[in-house]
C-alpha cells in the first residue's frame, strides 16, 4: 500500500487551483490509483505514459518526478503540472502550477527539491 503525503505548500497550490478548475481534486484522487501501481515497491507497471511522466532527480533515497495532471475541463497544453517525490512505499506531492500562470520549470524543479528535504 502506497503512503500519499503532501507538502504544506502544495496544499496551498492545490487550493489555489481547486477555485481555478472545479474537477483539480478528482484528477488528483485519479493519480493516485495510477501511482498505486506505476510505483508499487514491490510489482510495478508502467501504465503512465512515459511522455507524460518525467523524472526529475534521483539519488539512492528519493527520486523526484513531474507529471501532466489530467483534468477533465482542461484541453492538454492547460494541464497542471505536479512535481512529486517517491520513496519506497511513499509518494510526497511537492508542486503543483499550471502553464497557464507562465511559470519556470527549472524555478519549480528546484523548488520541488528543497521541498522534499522537509518531508524526507
Amino acid at each position: 500500500m502506497i503512503s500519499f503525503i503532501s507538502h504544506l505548500s502544495f496544499e496551498k497550490e492545490a487550493a489555489k487551483l481547486k477555485r481555478r478548475f472545479s474537477h483539480l481534486d478528482k484528477a488528483l484522487e485519479s493519480f493516485k490509483m495510477l501511482c498505486e501501481l506505476q510505483f508499487h515497491p514491490l510489482d510495478p507497471q508502467q501504465i503512465i505514459a512515459p511522455a507524460k511522466l518525467h523524472r526529475v532527480t534521483q539519488n539512492d533515497l528519493q527520486s523526484i518526478w513531474k507529471v501532466e495532471l489530467a483534468v477533465p475541463e482542461l484541453k492538454p497544453n492547460q494541464f497542471p503540472r505536479v512535481w512529486f517525490a517517491v520513496k519506497g512505499s511513499n509518494i510526497a506531492f511537492l508542486c503543483i502550477v499550471s502553464h497557464i500562470d507562465n511559470y519556470s520549470d527549472n524555478r519549480i524543479n528546484q523548488t520541488a527539491i528543497e521541498r522534499v528535504s522537509d518531508i524526507f
